[in-house]
């Protein structure tokens, strides 16, 4: 195949639907569909059942490990600073609002945790007083497919939004109707956007724009790859390991409580009823014993233990900041938290640049000039429960590593040092006062 018909539109747009169904992108977005039955609970039926009257036991670790990690960067309203053009900076603060910009971003983030990727597209519409709006419309990463740009793998060069649809078909002569399940394809390039419903073309229609409207938020980023990947998947495997262990372990421990009675020597259509403590007899020859299965519920309890905790290692989250526990210390804590601080700092400075794309990408949509910068105001980790403690700030005096009039200023910047010198100076002869004053009565 030469370059000359690779730059043909139809053949990027059949290429795309080839790499749509490829092996490897099947199972990528299996895996985030199952990654999103986790989290919404529905995850009984992954579960092996050894009968039809075992009862499943799920216990759900991933949303609350999900959600742990979604709102750290998007937990309140946040302060965004642009630079640029006054005209373009007026456009994005009043569509910032009217999609409750800082809502949205939590939902991406949520969504890029749990299938890798959240693909936002904003397009423009009319209201009913013919004002124009932007809006965004999002697909996670179990709806899309790319397929990477020969010359940066990091762009895509079409983008497939994979739907399955249930299609009205027509059955006879009769005029009689039916419904079909087909795959809907929707595939952006940067000159069309074609739709296929199965293997029949429904609409071709030229890309007026010129690019691809669309912006991907990862959940973890990867070099030569436009698609992220979900940091939730080990995650939820290990979900599914805990679900399957505490399964089996109930199956068992119902059966022992049962205390099982296994008769030998009876002939076909012979039957024995038993009553708690009476006595019952057997025909000649039969006879009865009690099956001890004695299982290892102890050591099958340890293991889930272990696993439950490979689950919030796996993560990067505390198990104390989801399901509490007794007070630490400061240091104790920092050690704790420190790889769910890293995480804080990745993504902070991926969904910054991100941010910044999706600005552009609205102004660029509407025909306004680009800004330069946008700074977010993200929350610092004094907003995690990993700030400095006291035992720590004491040690930090003590050995003249700080001072308490630099610990005044840090926490109120508009004092100056001489002011917090004198601040401290005062509170220190007034708390003076009042321990004399108690030492006297």
């Amino acid at each position: 195949m030469n370059d000359a018909f690779n730059s043909i539109p139809e053949a990027i747009t059949a290429r795309a639907r080839m790499n749509s169904f490829t092996k490897e992108e099947r199972e990528r977005r299996e895996d985030a569909d199952i990654n999103k039955d986790f989290f919404l609970n529905r995850q009984s039926k992954y579960l092996t059942l050894l009968s039809a009257d075992q009862q499943p036991i799920t216990i759900n670790l991933t949303k609350p490990i999900t959600k742990k990690r979604s709102t750290m960067l998007y937990q309140k309203r946040l302060v965004r600073t642009i630079v640029g053009p006054a005209i373009s900076i007026a456009a994005l603060e009043r569509i910032y609002t009217d999609i409750n910009i800082d809502s949205l971003m939590l939902k991406v983030d949520q969504m890029a945790e749990l299938t890798g990727t959240t693909i936002v597209l904003p397009y423009i519409s009319f209201d009913q007083d013919g004002v124009l709006r932007v809006k965004m419309v999002l697909y996670d990463g179990s709806l899309i497919s790319a397929l990477p740009s020969e010359d940066d793998p990091n762009k895509p060069s079409a983008v497939s939004v994979i739907r399955l649809i249930d299609r009205i078909q027509n059955n006879g002569e009769f005029g009689q109707t039916g419904q079909e399940r087909v795959i809907r394809q929707q595939i952006w390039t940067d000159t069309a956007v074609v739709t296929y419903e199965g293997d029949r073309l429904i609409s071709s229609e030229t890309n007026e724009l010129g690019f691809i409207p669309m912006i991907a938020f990862r959940g973890e980023e990867f070099e030569n790859q436009f698609v992220g990947e979900a940091p939730i998947t080990g995650v939820r495997q290990l979900n599914a390991s805990v679900n399957q262990m505490m399964t089996d372990l109930g199956y068992t421990i119902r059966m022992q409580t049962a205390s099982p009675i296994a008769l030998e020597g009876y002939q076909s259509g012979e039957q024995i009823t038993l009553h708690p403590g009476r006595a019952f007899s057997l025909p000649v020859g039969a006879k009865a014993s009690v099956l001890d299965f004695n299982p290892k519920i102890k050591e099958a309890m340890e293991v889930i233990a272990y696993v439950e905790g490979k689950v919030y290692e796996t993560s990067s989250v505390p198990k104390v900041s989801i399901v509490g526990g007794e007070g630490t210390s400061g240091r104790e804590l920092l050690v704790r938290w420190f790889p769910l601080t890293q995480v804080f700092e990745e993504k902070s400075v991926r969904y910054q640049k991100y941010e910044f794309d999706l600005a552009n990408m609205i102004l660029r949509i509407m025909g306004l000039p680009l800004i330069k910068t946008l700074v977010i105001d993200f929350p610092d980790d004094a907003n995690l429960p990993l700030s400095s403690s006291e035992d720590t700030l004491k040690d930090d005096i003590r050995l003249g590593i700080t001072t308490p009039a630099l610990e005044v200023v840090r926490r109120n910047p508009d004092m100056s040092l001489a002011e917090a010198m004198l601040f401290v100076k005062q509170n220190l002869a007034f708390n003076k006062g009042i321990d004399n004053n108690m030492r006297n009565q």
